[in-house]
């Protein structure tokens, strides 16, 4: 049986993803940083690929899954901010982990519209945390003890903005078949993940507390992909063009 390769970030909700996909033998999951998918999909056309949701603006002529994708609206996030204490104003966010275009694009919209400030954005090359510092952070960094828990969710704000839970990432490809072959294997994903959870996590292997705080918000996590969760996608790649981050309004390739 010919496999299919399937491109997903290194994080926890990925994880939850694979894990529950029905005949697991019949894709190669391979792991990579979230901004890379994009590139491995581009040389491998048949391969399918979650996708941070803002890397379809550079590539709009991909198929995307109607069925499938990872979204939130509430204190699960795969992206947090983390701010210093008593500061006066907000000049730069310094950028750590599995950093995509959607923390880049995405906080640029919320500080405008929350804070009416446009702080510089840092790729940050350190190797520790700063106390001084303000950080966005994305991926399972984020699980680190020194930060769980003292973060703002990304997803829980941009979710409070558009109004719609917030898609952070899509399933796509440009085999427009292999699309429709997942839809149709990836039925009831939320029932799945939700009766599954104890086997789930168990192998994820998380700290306890973190496993517990997983537990109790897992219903602000959606992998599936409704008509809630579309139109949320597309009110996103309006904010981009309200915000002058893209120059014209695209029609997604849904499949």
């Amino acid at each position: 049986m010919n496999t299919t390769n399937f491109y997903i970030p290194k994080n926890i909700y990925s994880a939850f993803l694979a894990l529950t996909t029905p005949a697991l033998s019949t894709y190669n999951f391979i792991t990579k940083n979230a901004s890379l998918i994009t590139r491995e999909l581009n040389g491998d056309k048949d391969a399918i690929g979650l996708i941070p949701s803002c890397e379809l603006i550079n590539n709009k002529n991909i198929f995307v899954s109607s069925k499938i994708a990872i979204s939130f609206d509430g204190p699960l996030s795969n992206s947090y901010f983390y701010f210093k204490p008593n500061q006066k104003e907000l000049s730069k966010i310094f950028l750590r982990g599995d950093v995509t275009l959607n923390e880049v694009l995405l906080s640029k919209i919320l500080f405008t519209e929350l804070y009416s400030t446009n702080p510089e954005f840092i790729i940050d090359t350190k190797q520790k945390l700063s106390d001084v510092d303000n950080y966005i952070i994305a991926g399972n960094e984020n699980l680190d003890s020194r930060v769980f828990g003292k973060g703002m969710s990304l997803s829980d704000e941009i979710a409070e903005l558009i109004d719609y839970p917030y898609v952070n990432f899509v399933v796509a490809s440009y085999n427009q078949e292999k699309i429709e072959k997942l839809n149709k294997a990836m039925l009831n994903l939320d029932e799945i993940v939700e009766e599954n959870l104890d086997k789930i996590l168990k192998k994820i292997d998380l700290s306890n507390n973190i496993e517990t705080f997983v537990r109790d918000n897992i219903d602000s996590v959606y992998f599936e992909l409704t008509e809630n969760e579309v139109d949320g996608l597309k009110e996103l790649i309006k904010q981009l063009y309200y915000h002058g981050l893209i120059e014209d309004l695209f029609e997604i390739s849904f499949v």
